[in-house]
């Protein structure tokens, strides 16, 4: 099984050789980690909250930097709250939300940097754990839930109306579902994990936007070896894509849209009982743009998660 999934991500990511990109998106930045998609046990909670810091810099057409004659970086600071419930051993439901500190895209002299901050969106979602075999160390879950608009939207600064991208909430209902695998190796310590997830952002009709995000596709794999309860290293490997968007009678936007591949290193602690702490990076190592968009360089994250019994 694991080793058709491996195939399947591969070919994926092989094959969709152009999703709409920009490094400070609309909305909570996406979080595809396997260590958020597990069924938890009985009657146990899980309280986490993360830090996530994302930089562009580089304009990109297609597969390759664009010089567009102008130095324009932008940067978001981001801070989630995660509560997940074990309802039993196969149902899990899940609630987050989240606060930008700061989005910001800064401008050429002598015009200042636009920033936005505020309330994000708010999430929910349901996990079913259809599958656990002990004889074979695997299980299988699906997940399905939305995201709702209820942070700060057509935000104006100065009487300035911010770009999209710079709103705190995507302004979007967003539909979303998805199935994990979790396996583990009998003769070793080596975990691997795999999910394939889809996103379908609804019509956004505001005072200032009418608005449809392309839907967004991701497929990941990822390895784990704990060495220590101190010292888990894992590497996931992603790809994600997304749609063009569009506007008044389906008019598609041009510079939206792209294709990403991203490897994401990660070292997880169980430094206390039932404490945790996860320090992450995503590192692109391919990028594929409809137009001339403004590409995400990195993002970096440090997650701290607490469980309880119930």
């Amino acid at each position: 099984m694991i080793r058709h999934l491996f195939i399947s991500a591969l070919l994926f990511i092989c094959i969709q050789v152009g999703t709409y990109g920009q490094c400070c998106s609309a909305g909570n930045p996406s979080s595809f980690s396997f260590n958020d998609n597990n069924s938890l046990k009985a009657k146990s909670l899980l309280i986490s909250s993360s830090f996530k810091y994302g930089f562009s810099d580089k304009y990109f057409k297609g597969s390759r930097p664009e010089n567009v004659g102008f130095y324009a970086p932008a940067n978001y600071s981001f801070l989630d709250l995660k509560i997940a419930f074990g309802i039993n051993n196969r149902i899990t439901l899940q609630a987050e939300t989240g606060y930008f500190l700061l989005k910001q895209q800064k401008n050429p002299d002598p015009y200042p940097a636009d920033k936005g901050y505020g309330l994000g969106d708010a999430a929910f979602n349901l996990r079913y754990r259809f599958y656990k075999s002990v004889k074979y160390q695997a299980e299988l879950t699906a997940i399905a839930g939305m995201r709702l608009p209820v942070g700060v939207f057509d935000q104006e600064i100065d009487g300035v109306k911010l770009p999209i991208s710079l709103q705190p909430s995507s302004g979007s209902f967003v539909y979303f579902g998805g199935l994990s695998l979790a396996k583990s190796l009998k003769e070793s310590k080596l975990r691997f994990f795999g999910s394939a997830f889809a996103e379908f952002p609804q019509l956004i009709h505001s005072k200032n936007f009418y608005y449809k995000y392309g839907n967004l596709y991701n497929l990941s794999i990822a390895v784990a070896y704990p060495l220590h309860r101190l010292f888990m290293p894992a590497l996931q490997l992603q790809g994600e894509m997304r749609g063009r968007a569009s506007r008044e009678q389906d008019q598609e936007v041009d510079a939206t849209g792209y294709k990403v591949i991203t490897i994401s290193p990660q070292i997880e602690s169980d430094f206390l009982k039932d404490w945790s702490i996860l320090i992450y990076a995503d590192l692109p190592v391919y990028r594929y743009f409809n137009g001339i968009q403004l590409a995400n360089s990195y993002k970096a994250g440090i997650k701290l998660a607490k469980r309880f019994s119930i």
